[in-house]
Order: C-alpha cells, then sequence, then structure tokens
C-alpha cells in the first residue's frame, strides 16, 4: 500500500538526507523499499547482515548508484560521524535514505554532527486516511481489536493479529529496551506495558 508520507519523503530526498526513523514494524523497510523504485538505480543495505556491514565500512557501493539506503546504520559505533563523512563526500547525484526506530529518535532530540544535513521523517502506524485509500474500513473497533500496525491490521483473523502482537511486545521487551544501558528490570519494563 502507498504510504501517506511517500512523496514528501522524495521530495526531501533531493535535497538533504532524508532520516526515516518510528516503531518496529510500522513499514519503514517496505516504504524504503517503495521509495526506490522512484529511482533509476538504488542499493538497499542493513547492518544486521554481515555482507552489507563490509561493504558499509568500505563505502563499496557503486559511483552509479542513485538512492542509498541504510538500515540499521545507528548500531554502527560512531554511526553519526559516519553518516556525516559519506553525506559530504557523496556523488552529487546520489541521495540517502537512512532507516531505525527509537536510536534515531533520539539523535534527533540530542543533535550533533548532522545539523542542516538531513530531514527527518517518523513513519507511525497507519492512519485512517492511509486504510481508506486501499478500501479498508479504519473503525475505532478494528483499530483495538488490531492496533495500527500494517501486518496485524491487515491478516485475515484476530487470532493471527493477537499472535503477531504478543510476539511484538515480547520483541520490545527482551531486544529493544535492552539497547538501553541503564534498564535492567525487565519484568518491570513488561508490566509498565501490559498496564499502559
Amino acid at each position: 500500500m502507498e504510504r501517506a508520507q511517500k512523496e514528501a519523503i522524495i521530495r526531501d530526498l533531493h535535497k538533504k538526507m532524508v532520516l526515516l526513523a518510528g516503531p518496529r514494524q510500522a513499514g519503514k523497510t517496505t516504504l524504503a523499499k517503495s521509495i526506490a523504485h522512484s529511482f533509476n538505480s538504488s542499493l538497499y543495505l542493513s547492518y544486521d547482515r554481515l555482507a552489507d556491514r563490509q561493504i558499509m565500512h568500505e563505502e563499496a557501493w557503486l559511483s552509479s548508484v542513485e538512492l542509498l539506503i541504510l538500515d540499521e546504520i545507528h548500531k554502527m559505533e560512531g554511526w553519526k560521524n559516519y553518516l556525516k563523512g559519506v553525506f559530504d563526500t557523496k556523488l552529487p547525484h546520489q541521495k540517502i535514505l537512512v532507516i531505525g526506530s527509537a536510536r534515531l529518535e533520539i539523535f534527533n532530540q540530542v543533535g550533533d554532527s548532522l545539523p542542516g544535513r538531513f530531514f527527518l521523517h517518523r513513519l507511525m502506524p497507519l492512519s485512517p486516511a492511509e486504510c481508506e485509500k486501499v478500501g479498508v474500513s479504519y473503525s475505532v473497533d478494528r483499530f483495538l481489536e488490531r492496533r495500527g500496525f500494517p501486518e496485524p491490521f491487515f491478516v485475515e483473523t484476530v487470532i493471527d493479529a493477537n499472535r503477531w502482537r504478543l510476539q511484538y511486545v515480547d520483541s520490545l521487551t527482551r531486544h529493544d529496551v535492552l539497547d538501553f544501558d541503564s534498564i535492567h528490570n525487565i519484568k518491570a519494563i513488561q508490566l509498565i506495558f501490559e498496564l499502559l
């Protein structure tokens, strides 16, 4: 499905680097790959993949690449300075789209070595307008039952939507929360999450 922000992101890519942040499973990677079709040549690299990580470290992409998509780059040590260097030395025709979650949001609040070099876009779960565009009714009841994330919103059964939700909550509390150094009590985080 077409996300509402797609055209705005494409416009911004022609001006500066774009940081695309938001919660996990909101559709950031899917949107980035859709945006890639708007360019003559693109390259998607994820820091989670060893071969891609090597290409990133060596900056070994072809000069013909028009859109460079860097996913999970915030996991790289010194990633902010890395992005600054890549942006400052890129060829004039190249655009850079950086995808990430909470770490990119924190970076935007703190600021750092990239002032004036990027636009931040936040991709949130589905909006009512996006759902209506593809002919899916966006009622409050459906939202409460399925949540606003693309996968559970469009699955056929509520059972599958609930299975997704349980896995998502478990992943957030067991993995993402541990990325923040000062949090050690996972059970308390799980309780807070359930209460919310």
